[in-house]
């Protein structure tokens, strides 16, 4: 500026005339005995600051307004004193409204250093500062926008996982931490079919790819949580679209365990129900809420002689005494005028013509406070009712078989309290009458006071007790195995006061039945399961007998194995795990199946589910017997559920979950003093072009082929990735220098050159490859990723197949 004031007036024009190009206002000020004068202004600064040609030559406070006039007085005077340029923002009244200005003092100094001129720059910024402001209120809507959905997110009611592409984990709600027990970030390392129970795995498996094909879709997924336990959660799915691009899936998951549970418990007590009725021993007749006969189960069959049919086409009331139809008809009064139980005892004809007496429990079926049907329970005290009428005629026989029967038997009172007993029961326990009475002796073995309390009160029930199996112990503690039966004694009024107790020492043959037991049941193992090997051996682990199915599974005969150890011809990797499981259940623990490899005859191993069991004998492990199952087929297919897990489903190399892992283990591996990590990152060219033009079938089959050419360019060692879409990845260990990642690029780059038929079309491939290595451009995973990001965004810019390394 100081040749522009100090120069000729042709110099002077021709830069003025530079000035007046310019789309900013400039003009010039000059320092004038306290004061400053406009001496230039050009074109822009007389429109936009609406300046004259007049105010040239004139001091600022003759052409502004004395409150902006003493503003720039100031600013000026600032410029000039420190000789530094000054910027600020000034709103500016012009003839087209009020404007926004960027302004620049700028000092204009002389060859001795002083200031006598001030250059100014006014820019209007309104339309930039607008557009600034816009777009803070747009990212301030779009934050705004953003919290709610974490909010939706976070605050859901219900547990949701967030799904990327590759059906990762990449984020989950409090409510899902809170059920599964696993914290945020042990469910984002780990995959979510890890936690699914077996036998939902390929089913959820399926429903993902539905869901990742953008089709949402509910279903029922159960899942193990920290602690081992089973939830179960109904889940719709949400697909994720940004951009018309799908990018992951929302999983929204309701626990519907308990729901669940109570379904289950209602139908084990729908089954059970069912079962208790057709399996109970008494019979039980189905009325409705007018006593009219509906159904009856089949212990009605064993009692009266008559079928369900028979019972249900004919009345049933025509097979009772007419003497009895009064008192029946009142206690079915009773309950469905007061809706409460009601026993009581009649008399009927058997199907054969025998007479026989039944006591029956009508019971009030009450559906929301409303009377529904009755059930009748009926028990035939033919025999009871007989035997009292016996007992009351045929006293004295009654004596006589009391004193000479030759098994105990004993009269107690309602209270338990012995209070007679006969000879026979004298001679077997030892004890006399009289210590009985006096309560100076008990034959009730300790611990099993219960059982006889349980039996008393049946007996105070009415209850009679037939062929009850317990221990009893004499006076010299000699236990003996009783079969017992008790029969309710009542006075006239049909009270029950005590009850007569019959006992038939069955020690000799129980004993004599343990051993039948034995030898049947080893018969019953051999027979019944000869599908499976069934193996036995005694407690040393020494082979007794194998069942005929091991030649027809493994090819070997039996007598290669009888007399040697169970361990023979089971893998060597497995033995150890055996031996641990036998210990352990002849050490008292449950029986638990464990996978073992057996050795075939034609030399390969097969997988076997062996389960173990032991065999008792007068109480005590005398054997162990074990069931082997052939799952070999089993173990294929969780081997190929495994997999899934770690390959891409349609390229069928390495997913993403694969290629993290193993660049993990490549870091841990390298000697970064010696040694480097290459990372290469591929992106197709124009993939988006072929699936509109070709279709999705086309790209599908682009992918494969890109992935199978990409597989061949590289080593044994490296690891070839697909990440999504059409962008996979290869990881280079323990290379020497960044020339082999070069020349896998070029191989891979001329593998693309060629086109790929599909239907008919030749389709053109190609990518752009990013590389970047480690140590040289990165510390960690993360950042080797990063930058070769970077340097695939700078390859993608050439217009054709290209590589880069980072710099």
């Amino acid at each position: 500026m100081k040749n522009f004031l100090d120069k000729s007036k042709q110099t002077t024009l021709l830069s003025t005339e530079l000035f007046d190009l310019m789309q900013d206002a400039i003009f010039l000020v000059a320092e004038d005995h306290e004061t400053f004068r406009y001496v230039y202004a050009n074109a822009a600064a007389f429109k936009i600051l609406s300046l004259q040609q007049t105010d040239i030559g004139k001091n600022i406070e003759d052409v502004l307004s004395p409150a902006r006039a003493q503003i720039h007085f100031e600013y000026y005077h600032k410029v000039h004193a420190s000789q530094k340029s000054i910027e600020m923002i000034e709103s500016i009244e012009t003839e087209s409204g009020e404007i926004l200005g960027e302004v620049v003092l700028n000092p204009i100094l002389t060859e001795d250093g002083y200031c006598h001129y001030i250059l100014a720059t006014v820019k209007d910024i309104t339309e930039q500062r607008n557009k600034d402001n816009m777009l803070q209120e747009t990212l301030q809507s779009l934050d705004a926008e953003r919290q709610k959905g974490m909010s939706i997110f976070e605050n859901n009611i219900h547990a949701v996982f967030e799904f990327d592409q590759q059906k990762k984990i990449v984020n989950v709600n409090a409510k899902a931490i809170e059920i599964t027990g696993f914290s945020k970030e042990e469910l984002l390392v780990q995959s979510l079919f890890s936690l699914t129970v077996e036998n939902q795995l390929v089913a959820t498996l399926l429903n993902f790819e539905q869901a990742l094909a953008g089709i949402p879709i509910e279903f029922e997924m159960t899942l193990y949580t920290k602690k081992h336990e089973v939830v179960v959660f109904q889940v719709n799915t949400v697909p994720i679209v940004i951009e018309e691009t799908l990018t992951g899936v929302y999983a929204i998951a309701k626990n519907v365990t308990t729901q669940k549970k109570t379904e289950w418990l209602l139908q084990e007590s729908e089954q059970r129900y069912k079962s208790l009725v057709a399996n109970h021993p008494y019979g039980i007749f189905v009325f409705d809420e007018k006593g009219r006969l509906k159904n009856a189960n089949p212990g009605t069959e064993n009692i009266t002689g008559y079928s369900v049919e028979e019972l249900l086409e004919t009345s049933f009331i025509a097979k009772i005494i007419p003497d009895e139809l009064e008192k029946i008809s009142y206690h079915f009064h009773e309950t469905i005028t007061n809706n409460k139980s009601e026993r009581y005892e009649f008399a009927c004809h058997h199907k054969n013509g025998q007479l026989i007496y039944l006591q029956a429990t009508n019971i009030p079926l009450i559906l929301h406070g409303q009377l529904v049907g009755i059930h009748s329970v009926v028990t035939d005290i033919t025999e009871i009712t007989q035997a009292q009428q016996s007992l009351t005629k045929t006293k004295e026989e009654l004596e006589i078989f009391w004193k000479n029967s030759a098994v105990p038997i004993f009269y107690i009172d309602a209270q338990g309290d012995i209070l007679k007993v006969n000879p026979a029961f004298e001679e077997t326990f030892e004890f006399t009458e009289e210590e009985m009475i006096a309560g100076k002796g008990t034959i009730i073995p300790k611990g099993m006071k219960s059982d006889q309390h349980h039996i008393v009160e049946r007996i105070l029930k009415g209850d009679t007790v037939k062929s009850h199996d317990t221990l009893r112990v004499t006076k010299s503690g000699k236990l003996l195995n009783i079969i017992s039966s008790y029969s309710p004694v009542r006075n006239e009024r049909k009270e029950v006061v005590g009850a007569t107790i019959i006992y038939n020492n069955v020690s000799e043959l129980k004993k004599i039945e343990k051993e039948l037991q034995k030898s049947q049941e080893k018969y019953r193992l051999i027979t019944e399961n000869t599908l499976d090997i069934i193996t036995l051996m005694d407690l040393s682990g020494k082979i007794e007998y194998v069942s005929p199915a091991s030649e027809k599974v493994l090819g070997f005969s039996d007598h290669v194995y009888i007399g040697n150890s169970f361990t023979q011809n089971i893998h060597s990797e497995d033995v150890l795990h055996l031996s641990d499981r036998i210990t352990a259940l002849l050490n008292g623990g449950k029986p638990i199946p464990l996978d073992v490899r057996y050795l075939h005859r034609d030399g390969h191993y097969i997988w076997m589910e062996v389960s173990f069991n032991p065999v008792f004998s007068n109480g005590e492990m005398i054997q162990l017997f074990t069931l082997a199952r052939d799952v070999t087929e089993r173990k294929k297919l969780q081997s190929e559920i495994a997999k899934m897990a770690f390959y891409d489903h349609l390229s069928g190399i390495p997913n993403r979950r694969n290629f993290d892992s193993k660049l993990e283990k490549a870091f841990l591996q390298v000697d970064p003093s010696s040694k480097k990590i290459a990372l290469l990152m591929l992106d197709g060219r124009k993939f988006k072009q072929i699936n509109d033009q070709f279709g999705h079938d086309a790209g599908d089959a682009v992918i494969k082929e890109m992935a199978r050419r990409l597989q061949a360019c590289v080593r044994p060692c490296d690891t070839a990735a697909r990440l999504g879409g059409d962008e996979m990845a290869v990881i280079l260990p323990d290379i020497d220098s960044v020339k082999t990642a070069i020349d896998t690029a070029k191989r891979i780059l001329t593998s693309y050159e060629a086109p790929f038929l599909f239907n008919g079309y030749k389709i053109t491939m190609g990518a752009g490859i990013g590389i970047s290595l480690y140590p040289d451009h990165a510390t960690s995973e993360k950042q080797l990723i990063k930058c070769a990001d970077l340097a695939l965004y700078e390859a993608k810019k050439i217009d054709r197949d290209a590589y880069k390394v980072y710099e």
